[in-house]
């Protein structure tokens, strides 16, 4: 398809610019860069030069950066203007489950004629009513538990597309490249020399996962010599309050020096590829990215996985690319670990498992493929409007919509929707998953 012909794609989410530190706005950056037979147009910040390819179109949407959290107003403001876009042919919404944008946007959507999909960028707490907080159907659901929970609260057209991320950028390391590489970040992060590592990579809070991370540390050293990495960004007070238990519990134990907290790394792929097991024990993801990027990251570089064996994790773990453990269970999660960290040929054998795992589902050049063929589908069955009555729906629906915003804004008291704040992306107003990453 030539470039003068394809069909616009407005992709309406929080703004999608650096730093790379989120996984739903990973998530828009990597479709909206990868769809080679649409033209994909992304909402950013004022300001924000050379962050995507040349070939995705940016609009300032967003405006100049606000301190502290993006207004609710001005969020649903900035949905209804789809209204005024011009020569655009698909919408596409990357946001949680939320009534109050899906209004806007299904209005905005149905005044202009146009076509629209909702991308799901967390696994919703409750589906219950599912139906009033989505924008439109096709939905698309990043895990199959989602798929499953949605369709049986009554969404119809329901695809489970799941997040993917690239491929490893380091590629196969010779044991010699390796262990160079392993030396030089080990002397930045003041990691201790020729010891195996054992990386926990995401939320200090993220269900209980940190917590079981520390609990599970005694279990292991006392078996085998070995150092734990906490690779976990530090947002707010909550968090250091944590990392400040979780230092003081491993300090109890005289551990202190088996464990590294850090909060900022320049590279975390870098530091995956030369760990030696990763662990990920969190019991739930509700309101948070179904499948954690740092965890398809961390198994793209090939390293051994070890999860909870429950929904969404059991999508890795079936197929052999990760090995499941009862959830909250520190016992059963040591004893995995040790078993791994005693046996090299254990370790490359479900190193290289992870790996084909994520190029053949989780890849980023497979999730954009599935994208445009649904793209494919859903402009392939939407019936053009005649140009009288998209007249008419335009202006009916403008009126509509602009005073549905302006009763929205008078009772919207608290802020259900996800914060879009000066430092956030665009899910919400604390981290993800992505760790102590710097990108």
């Amino acid at each position: 398809m030539s470039e003068a012909v394809r069909p616009r794609v407005l992709y309406l989410s929080g703004p999608v610019e650096p730093p790379w530190t989120r996984s739903d706005k990973n998530l828009v950056r990597d479709v909206a860069s990868g769809v080679q037979r649409y033209q994909a147009r992304v909402l950013t910040h004022e300001g924000v030069i050379g962050a995507l390819p040349p070939h995705v179109e940016t609009e300032p949407a967003w405006g100049p950066r606000l301190e502290g959290d993006t207004p609710l107003g001005r969020r649903l403001g900035l949905f209804g203007q789809l209204l005024q876009a011009e020569n655009v042919q698909l919408v596409h919404l990357f946001w949680p489950a939320d009534p109050l944008v899906a209004q806007v946007v299904r209005l905005g959507a149905r005044a202009r004629g146009l076509p629209l999909i909702h991308t799901l960028v967390r696994a919703p707490r409750n589906t219950l009513g599912i139906s009033h907080m989505v924008a439109g159907e096709p939905v698309v659901v990043l895990s199959r538990e989602t798929l499953r929970r949605v369709q049986g609260d009554g969404i119809v057209d329901a695809v489970h597309i799941p997040h993917g991320v690239p491929p490893s950028s380091l590629g196969e390391l010779t044991d010699d490249a390796r262990a160079a590489l392993s030396r030089r970040l080990r002397a930045r992060y003041g990691i201790p020399p020729d010891v195996p590592l054992v990386l926990y990579a995401g939320d200090l809070r993220h269900k209980y996962a940190a917590r079981t991370v520390a609990a599970v540390l005694p279990r292991v050293v006392r078996e085998i010599d070995c150092h734990f990495v906490l690779a976990c960004r530090l947002l707010d007070d909550n968090d250091r309050a944590e990392e400040a238990r979780l230092r003081a519990a491993t300090a109890a134990d005289g551990l202190s020096r088996q464990v590294s907290f850090l909060n900022v790394i320049e590279d975390l792929r870098e530091l995956m590829a030369v760990c030696d097991v990763q662990i990920f024990p969190a019991d739930s993801v509700d309101e948070r990215m179904d499948m954690p990027r740092v965890l398809l990251e961390g198994m793209a570089e090939g390293l051994p996985t070890v999860v909870a064996n429950k929904p969404p994790f059991e999508e890795l773990v079936e197929p052999g690319g990760a090995i499941g453990v009862p959830t909250l269970q520190p016992v059963a999660l040591a004893a995995a670990v040790v078993e791994l960290l005693r046996d090299r040929e254990r370790r490359r054998t479900y190193g290289a498992a992870a790996r084909r795992l994520i190029e053949r589902r989780f890849s980023t050049e497979t999730v954009v493929a599935s994208y445009e063929a649904l793209y494919d589908r859903v402009l392939g069955t939407a019936a053009p409007l005649s140009s009288g009555a998209a007249s008419l729906l335009r202006r009916t629906g403008q009126r509509m919509v602009t005073a549905k915003l302006a009763a929205i804004r008078q009772r919207a008291g608290t802020d259900s929707s996800p914060d879009v704040g000066a430092h956030s992306g665009p899910a919400a107003g604390r981290g993800d998953d992505e760790g102590g990453t710097k990108r």
